[in-house]
């Protein structure tokens, strides 16, 4: 079994990294499949499949700053990032290229072809019960809808009711036949129907509480990501039911005022802060690509720095103006922890006031946002408001200062918060090149489909505008 376990790691591996000429560029040869459910237990465990989704959208968005030159080795400027990082802070046409790959294409379809081979191969395992494989199963149907989440996000126009059944999203590659050419793109009423079926039919199968630890799905995990896909949708109703649903079992806040930069001379260790399973607010962990996320690579706005009050330990603890022993003259994000980007309680708390003050209470959306900032804030004088609508920009500043530099979401808020011109706002970051800006709705907000991907599929797929 030692060597099974082996062989399977390093098939999974292979699978995730391999490039070929294909449309995705990722099946292997000569690959050993899985035989038992137990060696299904085994690619679910691997540290290869325990990410998600990517950071890199973040530098599209208002939360970011980035000066022209670099304030020495350790933080970043515009002479210093890679060109596509440079063309996505200054909203250029073209972003990656041809000579460059799009890491969160490649990555989440390569581990979407990894979760269809356990969709469609787990139920005809050895060595187990029914019931064991349905929720091997199931955990991977949650993991392919929250792959899907984040790439119709990226890759299309924010989920409209009204043009989603016409509106490009992306492929929808369901089986494990990854090597066909001449892919279209679903609608994107089409990908979120998939990723609303995954977890339906998942939900069922999912264990009450995770095996092992919160690396792997449980029910909660399967109904958090339903909330993150009703409010996408702005199903405010249903994103309220699913989130409250989970905060029943699953309410529990870390209390950040405990914890504090004890290295600050370090980047790995510069705060006693718990993370990973060790992190009561972990429900489902999904790492970014690089596991702490955008830790050094950005500077915080002057607007997002504004947000916080001084007494947040959110501003003392994950911002500095001195990394590495480096002054620098605005705050380097630096919490140096391993970014979740699946499901936290945080995001839940945030998701179910939300949704309250849009079709709820006022008052219960502003005790969800007083309880989580307790939590954060020294001396916190609880917040009132007015009404649902004072609620509600209350709710999205505490979902901005809390979900900050947090992989897709703040990317993925401003795509859908245009929408509703009290919230539209042009993007700009000034350069010494110049001024670039970002309208509302504006269509480099989509991300462009990699080149490398219009040509396997020349004809059949169909590029972004941009």
């Amino acid at each position: 079994m030692k060597t099974k376990t082996i062989i399977l790691a390093c098939w999974v591996a292979g699978t995730l990294l391999a490039s070929c000429d294909s449309y995705l560029g990722i099946k292997p040869k000569g690959a050993t499949i899985p035989q038992t459910a137990a060696d299904f237990e085994t690619l679910l465990n691997h540290e290869s499949v325990q990410k998600v989704s990517d950071v890199y959208p973040t530098y599209l968005t208002d939360d970011v700053f980035l000066p022209d030159v670099a304030e020495g080795t350790a933080t970043p400027g515009l002479n210093s990032v890679d060109l596509a990082i440079k063309n996505l802070y200054t909203y250029q046409k073209e972003v990656f290229g041809d000579a460059a790959d799009d890491g969160l294409w490649y990555a989440s379809y390569s581990r979407i072809y990894y979760y269809n081979t356990v969709v469609d191969n787990v139920m005809g395992a050895e060595e187990a019960t029914e019931q064991e494989k349905r929720s091997i199963r199931a955990e991977a149907l949650v993991s392919r809808a929250l792959e899907y989440l984040y790439l119709v996000n990226g890759y299309a126009r924010h989920y409209d009711e009204n043009t989603a059944a016409t509106d490009p999203g992306v492929p929808l590659i369901l089986d494990e036949n990854i090597s066909r050419k001449n892919l279209v793109r679903a609608s994107v009423k089409e990908v979120y129907a998939q990723i609303l079926a995954d977890l339906q039919t998942a939900l069922p199968d999912l264990p009450a509480r995770p095996k092992s630890n919160a690396f792997r799905a449980s029910k909660a995990a399967g109904v958090g990501i339903l909330a993150k896909t009703y409010l996408y949708m702005g199903d405010y109703t249903q994103a309220l039911a699913a989130a409250n649903e989970v905060l029943a079992t699953n309410g529990t806040l870390m209390d950040l005022k405990k914890y504090a930069v004890v290295k600050p001379q370090n980047s790995i260790g510069r705060t006693n802060v718990p993370q990973d399973i060790d992190n009561p607010e972990n429900i489902y962990i999904k790492f970014a690509p690089y596991v702490y996320g955008m830790s050094s690579k950005v500077f915080g706005s002057d607007e997002l720095i504004a947000l916080y009050p001084a007494k947040d330990m959110r501003l003392q603890i994950y911002f500095t103006q001195n990394f590495r022993n480096i002054p620098t003259t605005h705050y380097v994000w630096a919490p140096y922890l391993r970014a979740n980007l699946a499901v936290s309680t945080p995001e839940l708390y945030l998701i179910a006031a939300e949704c309250e003050a849009r079709v709820g209470s006022a008052t219960r959306a502003m005790q969800l946002i007083n309880q989580l900032r307790n939590n954060r804030i020294k001396d916190h004088t609880p917040l009132t408001a007015a009404n649902n609508d004072d609620a509600l920009r209350q709710v999205l500043e505490e979902r901005r200062r809390e979900l900050a530099m947090s992989g897709m979401t703040r990317y993925i808020d401003l795509k859908r918060l245009n929408r509703d011109a009290r919230f539209a706002k042009t993007v700009t970051h000034a350069t010494a090149e110049g001024t670039f800006t970002l309208p509302a709705n504006d269509a480099k907000y989509v991300l462009p489909i990699p080149p490398k991907v219009l040509r396997f599929n020349s004809g059949t797929m169909q590029p972004n505008e941009r």
